[in-house]
């Protein structure tokens, strides 16, 4: 993992079951001085809707005010609602419709976190 960049998992343990199984993760990197970016969140089917995707972004965000930026950015599919919401949630604006940024006819918003100076 590169100095500029950080990764954060959740893991569950059953008694007596092994190490765990790692059932989310979060990526992100400070892009800047001023800005940093939520590039990957994960969270298994199985466990969503519980309230893993947003401690995990809330440990992101967290982690990335320690460096000192103005704002975190991200980018997400209009039609993962869920994403959408819970990014909305815990503060983010949409800031444009990127087109085709994952594909041809796969758009995405760019989406962005500010914090007061």
């Amino acid at each position: 993992m590169r100095k500029n960049s950080g990764l954060i998992y959740a893991k569950v343990t059953s008694e007596g079951r092994g190490p765990g199984e790692i059932v989310g993760y979060v990526m992100y990197s400070w892009i800047s001085s001023l800005c940093a970016s939520i590039t990957k969140l994960a969270v298994k089917e199985s466990y969503r809707r519980q309230g893993l995707g947003e401690a995990l972004m809330k440990a992101a965000i967290q982690k990335c005010r320690t460096r000192n930026v103005l704002r975190v950015c991200l980018h997400v599919d209009p039609e993962r609602i869920p994403a959408v919401s819970l990014y909305e949630k815990l503060g983010f604006q949409i800031e444009v419709l990127v087109a085709s940024y994952y594909s041809v006819d796969r758009n995405a918003y760019r989406m962005y976190l500010e914090f007061d100076g």
